[in-house]
């Protein structure tokens, strides 16, 4: 049986990605512990999408009940402000 493991928060899984991102880039461990390394990455990354998608969702949901239309895509050229 395939043991079920526990999902960090969203900061917490992002904060142990940066530290593990770092230590790979520092280049000085072994061959295998950098594989077991991006594997947890993996993991992680895979962990902070699900979160994403989660809270994008919530959003989706919560302009739905105010009535108001779906997400637009954010544009860092627009001239809204």
């Amino acid at each position: 049986m395939v043991a079920k493991r526990k999902k960090l928060d969203y900061e917490a899984a992002v904060k142990e990605l940066e530290e593990l991102v770092e230590r790979l880039e520092q280049g000085d461990i072994s061959l295998e512990e950098s594989l077991k390394l991006y594997e947890r990455g993996v993991l992680l990354t895979r962990d902070c999408q699900e979160s994403l998608q989660a809270a994008e969702q919530k959003v989706q949901m919560l302009l739905q009940q105010s009535g108001q239309s779906n997400l637009v895509d954010f544009d860092p050229e627009s001239d809204e402000s």
